[in-house]
Parts: C-alpha cells; sequence; structure tokens
C-alpha cells in the first residue's frame, strides 16, 4: 500500500510524491515533517542538505521546495531509489540534486563534501545512528554550524553526544522521536 507523502511548503507546496509499497521504507509523516520544517526554517534556504537512507526523498525535496541550495539522496533499495528518482523529476528538482544508489557506510567514508543539514532515518531494524554519527564526524561531512537530524522510533538508545556531535534538542511525536545534533565546541 503506498502512504499519501504531500509536499507542505514552497514552490512543491501540495505536490503527492510516491512512496514504496510495503513496510521496508517508512516515509516521514507530513505532520512530522510540517513540525519539524517549522523548527529549522531559517538554516533550509540555501542550504546543502544530505538525505541519508532518502527512500522516497520527501525531506530532501521538501528541504528543495523551501530553496535549500542542493540536496543529495543517498538509497540502498533500488525500487525506492528508482521511485526517488521519479519524485525529483516530477518536482522538477533532479537538476539541484544527487542521487546515489549506495550504502550509506561507503558513501559517507568518501563523500568529499560537507552539508549544512544530515537528515537519519534509517530502518529501524538496522540500528544505524551512532555509526552514521561517527562516520560523519571522522570525514567532517557537517559544516561548522549545521545540524545533523535524527529520526526514530521514540524508544531507541540515542547518544546524546559523540566524540563530536551533541545532542541540544529532541522533540516527540507519537512514536517517534525527532534528535537535533551539532558540533560540540572546543573549549
Amino acid at each position: 500500500m503506498f502512504k499519501i507523502i504531500k509536499i507542505i511548503a514552497g514552490k512543491n507546496r501540495g505536490y503527492i510524491i510516491k512512496t514504496k509499497e510495503g513496510i521496508t521504507t517508512r516515509p516521514t509523516l507530513n505532520r512530522i515533517r510540517e513540525n519539524l520544517f517549522n523548527i529549522i526554517k531559517d538554516i533550509v534556504p540555501n542550504a546543502n542538505i544530505l538525505d541519508l537512507f532518502a527512500g522516497s526523498g520527501a525531506i530532501g525535496i521538501e528541504a528543495l521546495s523551501r530553496n535549500a541550495k542542493s540536496a543529495t539522496f543517498i538509497e540502498l533499495d533500488k525500487i525506492a531509489f528508482k521511485i526517488l528518482k521519479e519524485n525529483l523529476i516530477k518536482t522538477d528538482n533532479f537538476k539541484k540534486s544527487s542521487i546515489i544508489n549506495k550504502d550509506f557506510r561507503g558513501f559517507l567514508r568518501n563523500c568529499m563534501e560537507s552539508f549544512d543539514i544530515i537528515y537519519i532515518d534509517p530502518p529501524y531494524h538496522l540500528k544505524a545512528y551512532e555509526e552514521a554519527l561517527e562516520l560523519i564526524g571522522k570525514n567532517q561531512l557537517l559544516i561548522d554550524n549545521g545540524v545533523i537530524i535524527i529520526e526514530a522510533k521514540k524508544d531507541a538508545k540515542l547518544p546524546k553526544e559523540t566524540n563530536d556531535f551533541k545532542c541540544y534538542r529532541d522533540v516527540i511525536y507519537g512514536n517517534t522521536i525527532i534528535k537535533f545534533y551539532n558540533k560540540k565546541q572546543e573549549d
């Protein structure tokens, strides 16, 4: 069954994007996305976004709709990757996007750019949060004033801080928690 995912605001407002059938991908719900973007609205314009575990691309497309400069989408699942590409074409965001059909580890280890906003929303069973944070820190993929956002099940064991990042805010929506991280400040 497809979920109805609608772009909330910006140039693509009202577009319904396609999602993968079944339960192997879990798109961020409209109300959560709306609240999330209300929190980060001041940093989205002209930002370079990394949508890790992109699925349908709802987060990155929402950011592009709200004037982000570019979005990089990482999605390993071949069917979700195809749907993501279709969604980017449909919303006329393909030219401002990089879409990569690769495992997150390989991408993060070899990435040579940095991002203003990194969104991490892996399949819940993967439990890849800490590994992703570690690789992002090790390879310096977040700009100094950037933000990492993790979406997880409310009861997920997420770190308050890592060697490189510190959680500065979390918000709970039903069974979902959104955590916001920034770089630790050196003393």
